[in-house]
């Protein structure tokens, strides 16, 4: 019996586990920037000197989150796939330090938007709006 059930259920239990973990890490339209719960106001990126950040005042939700995001077809695009449960964060001021050469080209060629999950399946991405402030300026 021990033999049947490392040949027949622990494969089993690796392809479940492995694609409901593999589904939360796609980086894709999941929640939307217009949604109160995570957002007070859709974010916006915004330039202090030579830096810059996603940043938002969180909605009612008062769970963790932090937008992914990355380069695509030659712009900067974030999403939001996922909170934690750890701490109460409503309504407090975030920020996302935007980082990396290709992430920081797209940013300066093509722009920044937000992977909407409507219309489905595919979404649609919303230019974000840009921000300057001055250097020494912080929330």
């Amino acid at each position: 019996m021990r033999a049947w059930v490392r040949r027949t259920v622990l494969p089993v239990a690796i392809v479940f586990l492995g694609g409901c973990v593999g589904l939360g890490w796609r980086f894709g339209p999941w929640f939307s920037s217009n949604d109160k719960d995570f957002f007070a106001t859709p974010p916006v990126v915004v330039q202090r000197g030579d830096q810059f950040f996603l940043a938002w005042t969180q909605g009612s939700n008062p769970f963790f989150f932090l937008p992914e995001y990355k380069a695509m077809d030659g712009r900067l695009v974030f999403a939001l796939a996922s909170t934690t449960s750890s701490g109460n964060l409503a309504g407090q001021h975030r920020e996302l330090q935007i980082q990396g050469d290709d992430n920081l080209r797209a940013l300066h060629h093509g722009g920044a938007y937000f992977w909407e999950p409507e219309p489905k399946p595919d979404g649609r991405f919303v230019q974000l709006r840009a921000v300057t402030q001055p250097p020494e300026a912080t929330r």
